[in-house]
């Protein structure tokens, strides 16, 4: 008992340091979205990242010199971790020159930036280590609340670098559209910010959809599966422009779907593809309420409608290519090793 409880401390604090690096990162993208004289690496909001990974840095280390002092590996998840710091730190130090060569990224070059990417890989791997650790990839287990935080702080971070990608902070949906013919003047402007919106709600609901299945493929489930990753993917690309009333409208109305798409998974027992589909059409169709109450909604009906549509069969279809996957590596697994002739 006392393994285990040790065991759950240990991922508690690296839970609680990732939290605050990803709310450390989020303040940061604030910053750039929103102070246009940033022109320094050396901002508050940049010693509030470093600080929070200056403690993941320290309390890792401490895990390995204690493992070490003990004779034994590290624990299973937190060697991706140790490997996270490592590539956090060169990234924070290509960071550094990179922005002292190139300026200070203002719009969707941040996102992109290596130095950036470097970062993102880096905390991916230190956010994700107690997932790893608990065996719920492995197993079929309960969850315990450590795994549930690391699956919701490792998407968020994902879903952070996705942002131009949202359908939240910018939806396009509330955007005028007026059909032009194809070949006519104009066409390709006036269908390019549509094409985008319509790919932001396919590659978001990916973003919720995999992560979800991970959770929903055990016997075990915890409560509220869909809202605890959906709020994160809605409400932090929102904080980055500044929490405007209309995105905001469009989150609230998302979680509001998720919850009721929870309410109906704790009552209901069917396939995952339909669970899947069927979370993707009230999220998306929670949002587009939002929009409509706060806004309005300026795509033609077939499109806003569609969109929904089309999202919901990207959740079926992404459950299905999951399940076909999981069904080759369990028979690759138990397949007897051809004897040698």
């Amino acid at each position: 008992m006392s393994v285990l409880s040790d065991e759950r401390r240990r991922d508690l604090i690296t839970g609680a340091i990732g939290t605050w690096l990803v709310v450390a990162l989020v303040s940061d993208g604030w910053a750039h979205f929103n102070v246009p004289e940033l022109e320094s690496f050396f901002t508050p909001w940049h010693a509030a990242l470093y600080a929070g990974f200056a403690a993941m840095a320290g309390w890792i280390g401490l895990l390995v010199w204690r493992a070490r002092g003990a004779g034994h590996s590290m624990p299973d998840g937190y060697r991706g971790a140790a490997a996270g710091v490592l590539v956090f730190g060169v990234g924070g130090v290509a960071d550094l020159l990179w922005h002292e060569i190139f300026g200070i990224e203002v719009a969707v070059d941040a996102l992109v930036s290596p130095s950036h990417l470097m970062l993102g890989a880096g905390g991916l791997l230190m956010l994700s280590c107690p997932l790893r650790a608990s065996g719920v990839l492995r197993e079929n287990k309960p969850w315990p609340a450590v795994a549930v935080l690391s699956l919701v702080l490792s998407t968020a971070l994902i879903a952070f670098f996705l942002q131009y990608a949202s359908p939240f902070p910018m939806p396009a949906v509330v955007e005028s559209f007026i059909p032009t013919p194809e070949g006519t003047p104009g066409h390709l402007q006036a269908e390019m910010p549509v094409i985008a919106g319509l790919s932001g709600y396919l590659v978001t609901t990916v973003l919720f959809t995999l992560p979800l299945l991970l959770i929903l493929r055990s016997r075990e489930r915890f409560a509220a599966p869909a809202t605890v990753l959906v709020g994160p993917i809605a409400w932090l690309p929102v904080a980055v422009v500044g929490f405007p009333w209309v995105p905001v409208a469009g989150a609230v109305g998302a979680t509001a779907g998720a919850i009721v798409a929870d309410f109906l998974l704790a009552r209901a027992r069917t396939a995952l593809p339909i669970i899947a589909g069927g979370v993707s059409v009230l999220v998306w169709a929670g949002q587009l309420a939002g929009l409509a109450v706060a806004d309005a909604l300026r795509w033609p009906v077939s499109l806003w409608a569609g969109a929904v549509v089309l999202a919901g069969f990207t959740g079926a279809a992404v459950s299905l290519l999951a399940a076909v996957s999981s069904a080759d590596t369990t028979a690759a697994s138990v397949s007897p090793t051809p004897q040698a002739r």
